[in-house]
């Protein structure tokens, strides 16, 4: 079982961090580090979508995990940023499904499906997203349009 250290901020997993906090605080340096693998935190984000998890998706993401561009107006620049968005997107009936995962050395691209809650507004979309990785947590979340950009996000 995951949790976040109350003190500091570090994910600990029975006893091994699997994401420091990177503070100069951390009350957790003699605990033993793991970063999580790629492939965990895949299987990680896509059990988030199927279940509709925000906590499992927070768990691998980091404190101050990005997504969306600077001068985007609802741009997130933080792990409660990110779950909040995700939370309103829910709750105003959105829904997304995980329909292809590639995993590359720095990250993640998920194939999602996402259908709006009217359908007659032609807004069901498939949507490539890069979560890049960084000391075993999602550091950002880019959009791209088309796969070969996405994996090439992952791959440099």
């Amino acid at each position: 079982m995951e949790l976040y250290c109350a003190d500091c901020g570090c994910l600990v997993e029975r006893g091994i961090r699997v994401a420091p906090c990177k503070t100069v605080e951390c009350c957790c340096l003699d605990l033993p580090i793991q970063p999580r693998t790629v492939a965990q935190i895949a299987d990680r984000i896509e059990a988030a979508f199927a279940t509709k998890d925000l906590d499992l998706l927070g768990r691998v993401l980091a404190e101050d995990a990005r997504w969306g561009d600077d001068d985007s107006p609802d741009k997130c620049r933080s792990r409660s940023d990110v779950i909040g968005t995700f939370d309103q997107l829910l709750a105003g009936g959105v829904d997304g499904t995980v329909t292809e995962t590639i995993v590359g050395d720095n990250g993640v691209v998920v194939l999602l499906h996402v259908e709006w809650p009217d359908p007659g507004d032609g807004r069901d979309v498939d949507l490539f997203q890069a979560y890049l990785i960084r000391d075993g947590a999602v550091t950002e979340i880019q959009p791209h349009d088309d796969q070969l950009s996405a994996v090439r996000a992952i791959s440099t």
